[in-house]
């Protein structure tokens, strides 16, 4: 007894239209009367002409499990982005090596690494 084929597990949209065509005994030519065979437009042309529904709206998950339309786009608040923890600790090491710095740069001033230099010229005859 041969088993039913497995369920597509692609992502992509169009391989799940595909799929849902190909079930419904629709075929390739008549996909083709409505555009391109690679487009996903012409694979919901032909699924619609025909009174099949299917998803227009897909959804991307995220890493936590909450979905989102992909169309669009969920706007991040900066309160939601910024970790204050990590903001204190950076402002702090920079602003300790600022100190740090500032009270080192007699030291380490590039200008002041070179000995002085002393010219002395004398004018004159020497008896």
């Amino acid at each position: 007894m041969i088993s039913p084929a497995p369920p597509m597990r692609s992502r992509r949209r169009i391989e799940h239209l595909k799929q849902l065509a190909y079930d419904c005994n629709l075929t390739n030519e008549q996909a083709r009367t409505f555009g391109k065979l690679t487009a996903t437009a012409t694979w919901e042309k032909l699924l619609l002409a025909h009174g099949l529904e299917f998803d227009r709206k897909p959804e991307i998950t995220s890493i936590d499990g909450s979905t989102v339309p992909a169309e669009s786009p969920r706007q991040i608040n900066l309160l939601e982005w910024v970790d204050f923890g990590q903001l204190i600790a950076v402002t702090l090491a920079s602003a300790g090596l600022s100190v740090l710095l500032l009270s080192l740069w007699p030291r380490i001033n590039p200008l002041n690494l070179l000995p002085p230099v002393r010219i002395n010229i004398q004018i004159g005859a020497s008896k």
